[in-house]
């Protein structure tokens, strides 16, 4: 069966170190003013003025803050506080606390995404890849962020890295061509970390 293009952003598969993913959410100021909005699983990047907003293709992985996870926000238009699963980018009275995964830690976490219609390959692995920001569901909140795989490179700064194709493995999401994903070619999945490190990816 054929994948469906249906991108969520990033998801963690499992905690660095092999264990259950059991992390605390890390709080975060989102400016009133900011009218760009955030869904849960996109990245947030970190700004020079101390927020934090939704991510843009082309920025470098050194302001990779986390993954997005959810807000508060006094509403001016309900006169209370508000907890959304996405940043509405407008309604607030004053700046709003977001929640996110932080990505900076000893040992990267493993990512799921889903890539374009071109999907990656067995011999991608090691390359490095940025995102497209795609189109968020605000009835869900759920993001609509995926890999986009025409920036292949082994550019450090591109924020992610590919570990495996999702499916090749049984650890790494179940077996290949069964389930959401596991389909070689468009909109496949794959297991990416955040490229922290700044490694170079695959010998050019």
């Amino acid at each position: 069966m054929a994948n469906k293009n249906a991108p969520f952003g990033a998801r963690v598969l499992m905690g660095g170190a092999g264990a259950a993913p059991n992390f605390e959410l890390v709080p975060f100021t989102i400016s009133k003013n900011d009218s760009t909005k955030i869904f849960t699983g996109d990245f947030v990047k970190k700004l020079a003025t101390g927020y934090g907003a939704q991510w843009t293709a082309g920025t470098a992985v050194s302001q990779l803050w986390g993954i997005f996870q959810g807000c508060e926000y006094l509403s001016a238009s309900q006169g209370k506080w508000v907890r959304s699963a996405y940043w509405p980018g407008a309604d607030a009275a004053s700046d709003a606390v977001g929640y996110l995964i932080p990505l900076v830690l000893g040992q990267p976490m493993r990512l799921i995404l889903q890539t374009d219609g071109t999907g990656v390959s067995f011999a991608d692995i090691g390359a490095n890849f940025d995102v497209a920001m795609g189109t968020g569901d605000t009835v869900t909140g759920q993001s609509g962020m995926y890999v986009d795989v025409s920036t292949i490179s082994t550019t450090a700064t591109l924020p992610l890295r590919l570990e495996a194709l999702y499916g090749q493995n049984l650890t790494d999401g179940g077996r290949e061509g069964v389930g959401d994903g596991t389909e070689a070619g468009a909109y496949n999945w794959g297991i990416f970390v955040a490229n922290i490190h700044q490694s170079t990816g695959l010998a050019s």
